[in-house]
This record gives C-alpha cells, structure tokens and sequence, in this order.
C-alpha cells in the first residue's frame, strides 16, 4: 500500500507539490514519478515550426522543467529525488494508462477546482482510473492531519463490506504516515422514510421499524471497528440521515483535510462512480479525497 506513487500534474509546473508529495512519499517508503501531460500540438503547428529548425515539444518540456527548477530551487527541493515521465495526449487517459503500466498504486492529482465538484480530469480519474486516487485540494497536511472515512453500512453484502474494509485500511494507512486524528462515520436511514409517515403505519410501527435499521446499522458498524486496539485510536459516528448531505457537512465541521470513500460501478456500465449517492458526496465537499476503488475493479481506459 502506497510503494509506488504517481503524481499526475498535467501541464502545470507546481514545484511546491512536488515538494509535498515527495515528503509523503519519504515517509511512507514509497517510489515518486512525477508525470505530465501535455497536449499535442496539431500537426500543422508542428510543421510549422519544423520549417523553422525548431522541435516544439522539445521546447515546451524544457520551458516547463526550467520553471519547476526554479521554484523548487527556492524550497531547497532536489528534483533528482524523483523520476520524472512526460506523455502527450489527454491527462486522464496518459494518467491511467501510466498507472496500469507502471502497477501504481496511488494516483495523486490537484484539482483546479477548490470548492464544489473536482475539476474534469479528477472526475475521470475517480471513475476510472484502476488504482486508490488522491485529488489534492489546498496542503497534503497541516500539522495532524485528520482524516474521515466514509463507510457505506446499509449495504451487507461481501463486496461492499471488503470496500468497507479497504477504505478504513488506507485510512488508518494514512494516519500512521502522516499522524493525526481518524474519524469513521456511516449514515443510516429507514427504506423511503417518507412513506413511514403515512396513514398506513401508526407511529409505534414506524418507530419500530426506524429502529430495527438503526440497530441493524450499528452492529455492522461495530464489526468494521473490531480490530482497533483501542476507541482512542477512532472516533466513530452512526448518523441518520442522508449522506450526500450529512458527510460534506460532518468533514466541514469538524475540519478534516482528507475524506477516504468508495467509488464502485454503476450497475451495466463499467468504470463508471456510483451514480447519486458518491458523486453528490463528491460534489459537496471542500476537501480532499482519496477514492477507493472495490477488488476486481476494472478501468474502461485500454
């Protein structure tokens, strides 16, 4: 977990998050490449310079190395620390590609939006890319890091419970690197609640019922937290209600800088985020996220 990490920048020249990532990556014994992917000039563009004794991508990777020398110059950064690797095409897709090549297993990438839903490229990322994503927003870390971690327990069955698992795993994987707090919340709520308040059921029936869910939701919950040596390693919260809404809310709160959650297929269409739940999670949160992706996942990007 976490060995061989992959940087994607794209076109950007971010010499400071370099620095970070490569700080993780010494503390968690891990191999760094930096990747960047840069459009491919038409064929027009390339004739024309070419007709001028000029190599364009030439030009535009040495332009680019000068400014990431410069800035990391100025943090005290040694660039030989990491390998580098340079693709022309389309991010995600070199990205992915890397990543399966290489048997990553994080992908790290900066999204350029830092409110609301990741920008297109983390999306596609997310959805696609074969191995745990990272899509960084503001600092890796200030000072003890705290991290959520997302759980989904009103689903039982084996898979889901390994995605369960796994999220909690990296998170705790995380806290041991960089130190800090870890928080596991799940939400729970009764099968169209709404329809509990109609006529057709008293309010003891209702009552009952909600109860059931809830007792049902922290038994599997507990199951999950079994192997922690102590509640002092966690903090554990069951809360009822939605979770698109409960989770951005909860990370805001209680200001956590890196929220770990599943990203599974919709059903029919490989590849894909699970449709409302996850993405509307996505889409309301100001942090980080690191995406988890089930056993047996695979990428649509051949």
């Amino acid at each position: 977990m976490f060995k061989n990490v992959l940087l994607d920048l794209g076109s950007r020249a971010d010499g400071q998050l370099i620095a970070h990532v490569a700080s993780f990556c010494e503390r968690a014994n891990a191999n760094l490449t930096v990747l960047n992917v840069f459009e491919e000039p038409s064929k027009s563009v390339s004739a024309y310079f070419s007709t001028h004794h000029k190599d364009l991508q030439k030009i535009i990777v040495e332009s680019y190395d000068s400014k990431v020398s410069g800035e990391v110059a100025k943090i005290g950064f040694d660039l030989s620390r990491v390998k580098k690797e340079v693709r022309w095409g389309k991010d995600f897709i070199e990205t992915i590609k890397l990543a399966k090549e290489g048997e990553y297993d994080l992908v790290i990438s900066a999204s350029q939006s830092l409110t609301g839903t990741p920008d297109s490229t983390a999306m596609h990322l997310m959805r696609k890319c074969p191995c745990p994503v990272w899509i960084h927003r503001g600092d890796l870390w200030r000072g003890a890091v705290r991290i959520l971690a997302a759980i989904n327990t009103s689903d039982t069955s084996e898979e889901n419970r390994k995605l369960n698992q796994k999220i909690i795993d990296h998170s705790t994987k995380l806290i041991e690197i960089l130190r800090g707090h870890l928080h596991v919340v799940t939400c729970w709520s009764g099968y169209m609640e709404s329809v509990l308040t109609s006529p057709r059921f008293s309010e003891a029936e209702t009552n009952k019922y909600l109860e059931h869910e809830q007792q049902q939701a922290e038994k599997e919950f507990e199951s999950l937290l079994v192997n922690f040596d102590s509640k002092d390693a966690v903090k554990g919260k069951i809360i009822h209600g939605n979770p698109a809404i409960i989770i951005p809310l909860y990370a805001a709160k209680q200001k956590m800088d890196i929220v770990v959650m599943g990203s599974v297929a919709r059903a029919g269409i490989p590849g894909l985020l699970v449709g409302n739940t996850a993405e509307k999670i996505v889409s309301n949160l100001e942090n980080s996220i690191l995406a988890i992706k089930p056993d047996g996942f695979v990428s649509p990007v051949k």
